[in-house]
This record gives C-alpha cells, sequence and structure tokens, in this order.
C-alpha cells in the first residue's frame, strides 16, 4: 500500500510538470517565461492544464493518506495532513472554475490561489516538526524551505509580467519537489515508521 501511494504522489508530480512543458511547447502564444500557468488555462491547451493540475490533486491525496496511515499523534502533524485535503479541494476548483477561460470569476480564483499560497507551506511547516524528530537536518531543512517558499510566494505578484511565468513555475518546482519528496518517504514507508517514537503514535 505504501509503495502505491508513494508511486502516484511521484506520478502526480511528473503529469503536473509534464503537461505544463507540453502545453507551453504546443501553443503558439504562451511562453515558459512570459506567461503563468493560468495563461496556459486560458489557451488552446487548456485540456492539458487542467489535466495536469487533477493528475497532482490525485498525488496530493495519496500523500494525505500516506501521512495519515503513520497514525502520528502530534495535532501539528494532523494539521498539516488536514490542509493536505483542503489543498485538494482548493486546485480541483481552480481547475474546474474557468476563471480564465471564460473572463468570470477572477475574485474567486485569487481568493483560490491565496488561500493555496497560505495552506501550502504552513502544511509543510505543520508537518515538518515530525521529520525533525526523525532526523534533525532533514526537519530544519523542511522548515527553511517552508519558510523560503512563504517569503518568496507574494512577491509573485511583483515581478514584471516578461518574467513572472519563470517566476511562478519556480514556485511550482519547490512545490512538487516536497510532494515528491513525501512520496519517496511514503515509499520508503517501514524505515519510516520504525523511526517514530512509540509514544507519538496511536
Amino acid at each position: 500500500m505504501s509503495r502505491t501511494l508513494g508511486a502516484i504522489a511521484i506520478a502526480g508530480c511528473v503529469i503536473a510538470l509534464a503537461c505544463d512543458l507540453l502545453g507551453a511547447a504546443l501553443s503558439e502564444r504562451v511562453g515558459l517565461v512570459r506567461d503563468t500557468i493560468s495563461n496556459l488555462a486560458a489557451g488552446e491547451w487548456d485540456i492539458l492544464s487542467d489535466l495536469g493540475i487533477y493528475a497532482f490533486v490525485v498525488g496530493v491525496l495519496a500523500v494525505t493518506i500516506g501521512l495519515l496511515r503513520w497514525r502520528v499523534t502530534r495535532w501539528d502533524w494532523r494539521l498539516g495532513a488536514g490542509l493536505l485535503v483542503l489543498l485538494a479541494i482548493d486546485y480541483t476548483l481552480i481547475a474546474a472554475y474557468e476563471a480564465y477561460s471564460t473572463g468570470e470569476g477572477m475574485q474567486i480564483h485569487y481568493k483560490l490561489v491565496y488561500f493555496m499560497g497560505a495552506a501550502f507551506p504552513l502544511t509543510v511547516l505543520l508537518t515538518a516538526g515530525q521529520f525533525y524528530e526523525i532526523d534533525r537536518r532533514l526537519g530544519i531543512a523542511l522548515y527553511v524551505g517552508g519558510v523560503v517558499w512563504a517569503i518568496a510566494a507574494p512577491f509573485l505578484f511583483l515581478v514584471p509580467t516578461a518574467w513572472d511565468g519563470l517566476y511562478e513555475r519556480g514556485l511550482a518546482l519547490g512545490k512538487l519537489g516536497w510532494f515528491v519528496f513525501m512520496g519517496v518517504m511514503i515509499w520508503r514507508d517501514p524505515d519510516i515508521v520504525r523511526r517514530i517514537p512509540k509514544e507519538e503514535r496511536s
């Protein structure tokens, strides 16, 4: 079960990345540097953008199930895993709500993006504590990564439009990197679980 969940999580991230690159390559007007991921979703290859997001959502749910299976009782861990469920719903709504394609409901789109921008680093920080108990260097790296991403994300709105696509994709790669890492940890489930103190598991 753990290897299946880990593989699904990793595959979801790989498919999401591949869909974005393929969509930009096929589109005559969307570039990876100057155009954001949302711009791709508004073009003729929006189906690839939506497919990538839905694949990522499946990966997020796989990570959620994988982390919950460790039965860690820490409140921060449970809250972080719970936020993953809300993130999956958030991404689904972003893909399903065709704000960029229709030109309507942009305020709703932005609110969904703002929620993602807050919930993702919070999830990283809330779950980092348990990884710190497993390996201090790993925990510190996750804490630093979560803080750096949280600080960097708001600057997307200040980056010149000629470069905002590249900046956004840099943020996306950081996010995908965390989920891929979680997928690897879940794949290694027996090794990780043995390193979690019994008093911290239900």
